[in-house]
């Protein structure tokens, strides 16, 4: 089992790398093409969709890939899917709702949330489809379209914001990509064999209401601080800038997000391995996601000249601040995805409730805007890490000790000094230099022995018999260093 998660992990991260590269080119287009505040305006624009379509990508549809996973009569499958489509359809219509009446009467605004709503009742159906193809481990339907999703939005952007359409060109790009995207995956879906049935899954109802609040707290912490400092500060100026650093800090995220979408049917179903895949998947975010967080806050400026060169080099304080939050935040939402899985709903529920206010009281408070609202950011995603963190190891399998955390220290010490050694000039260079860095962490990370020849083999299975030999026998060198 673990090669074949191996081998669906490396297609949803190289599909997540594919789509990663055209929504980066996405948002770099379109901060070169658009004007600071147009870039602003749809910064803000497509936060508000992030946030609302969480209702819909991870409420009902997480519970129903739970379900349809873990079914043991298949004939329980298309009652939950339907339910699932239903459940989508009505978040949907109701988030719609609340974001034309809080934009009606916003002359920059309106028109460009009026293509959100529109782009999120689509959604609801697409995240519905992905649920079925994700419970049925379709993952190479998954992977397609979340490139066709990126490709389409990339290109129809660039079109029509060519065509002097603004901010509100890259929006409908969105909303095209998601309506093609939205026929690929019904035209999958109705190759799955399944029996007829009638009626719904009542009981998913209350479920969904404590998974709903775990994954919308996960993303408003995450996107809400662009929207609240544009709300105080009132600049989209300022918005164009905070945005570029919020799109870099992302890009952790993403990848945690790869990984819970491969590992969550396998920890959702009964064996008796799934707590140690949940703890391996907490390990790979500690030590593979964490340290890039790490990178940004030790030197923005080298991550920001990568995508976006000196253009939002102004950003830059702004982008530490963001970063080692998404770090916490990727440590929050593997735990969170872990306990839906085992269905522990309240505690993350609990803790992302908690730390969703401690966002909000932050960001009321007076100062410079830019600051406070970053700073929102740091103060909800340490909470609700530390929060989660206390409570899931306390109850489930976790392998860890002092000696551990001192060897994790040492090893963000190393990648943090090489980046402050290491400055090159240029964007190329940029990418070098990173590249320099982690490959150094890589050699580190072996050495004092918390990357072994079994994480060889976890991660790298899918590869070539003799690369995997290859990569085993390097590792077991760096290994055999450190005893």
């Amino acid at each position: 089992m673990e090669r074949e998660i191996a081998k669906y992990s490396y297609i949803m991260v190289s599909a997540l790398i594919v789509s990663s590269l055209l929504n980066y080119l996405y948002q770099v287009v379109m901060g070169i093409l658009l004007p600071k505040h147009e870039f602003g305006v749809l910064g803000v624009a497509l936060s508000i969709f992030y946030i609302a379509s969480v209702l819909t990508q991870n409420t009902f549809s997480w519970s129903g890939t739970r379900r349809m996973s873990s079914a043991s009569r298949i004939e329980d499958v298309p009652r939950v899917f339907r339910t699932t489509i239903a459940g989508n359809f009505a978040l949907a219509l109701m988030a719609s709702v609340l974001i034309l009446y809080c934009s009606h009467k916003s002359e920059t605004y309106f028109v460009p949330n009026a293509l959100i709503v529109m782009a999120l009742i689509l959604s609801a159906l697409v995240n519905s489809y992905a649920s079925l193809l994700r419970a049925m481990k379709r993952f190479q339907q998954l992977a397609s379209a979340n490139v066709m999703s990126a490709f389409l939005k990339l290109l129809f952007a660039v079109i029509l914001v060519m065509l002097g359409t603004g901010a509100i060109g890259g929006i409908a790009g969105l909303l095209i990509s998601i309506a093609a995207v939205l026929g690929y995956l019904a035209y999958h879906a109705t190759k799955i064999e399944l029996p007829p049935s009638k009626g719904f899954v009542k009981d998913m109802i209350p479920e969904t209401f404590f998974v709903s609040i775990i994954f919308l707290g996960i993303t408003f912490i995450i996107n809400s601080s662009i929207i609240f400092m544009r709300l105080f500060s009132g600049s989209d100026v300022l918005a164009g800038d905070y945005n570029a650093a919020l799109t870099i800090a992302r890009g952790p995220f993403f990848i945690t997000a790869a990984l819970i979408n491969v590992l969550f049917p396998y920890i959702s179903s009964p064996n008796s391995k799934r707590e140690e895949y949940a703890f391996q998947s907490v390990k790979y975010i500690i030590l593979l996601v964490f340290p890039i967080c790490v990178s940004m806050v030790v030197d923005p400026k080298t991550w920001l000249n990568l995508f976006f060169g000196k253009k939002y080099m102004s950003g830059a304080e702004v982008l530490r601040f963001l970063s080692i939050s998404i770090g916490f935040v990727s440590l929050a939402f593997i735990i969170s995805s872990n306990l839906v899985a085992f269905e522990k709903l309240k505690v993350p529920a609990a803790s992302l409730l908690i730390a969703s206010i401690i966002q909000v009281a932050v960001a009321s408070l007076n100062g410079n805007p830019v600051l406070i609202s970053a700073l929102s950011v740091v103060a909800s995603s340490t909470v609700a890490a530390v929060l989660l963190v206390i409570y899931y190891v306390r109850r489930f399998y976790f392998k860890a000790s002092l000696k551990h955390l001192l060897k994790i220290a040492v090893a963000y010490f190393t990648l943090s000094a090489v980046f402050l050694l290491i400055h090159l000039n240029g964007r190329l260079l940029s990418l070098v230099e990173i590249a320099v860095s982690f490959l150094i962490y890589f050699f580190i990370l072996s050495i004092l022995g918390l990357f072994d020849e079994k994480d060889v083999d976890v991660l790298f299975s899918p590869l070539p018999r003799q690369s995997v030999e290859g990569l085993r026998r390097i590792v077991s060198k760096l290994n055999s260093i450190g005893r």
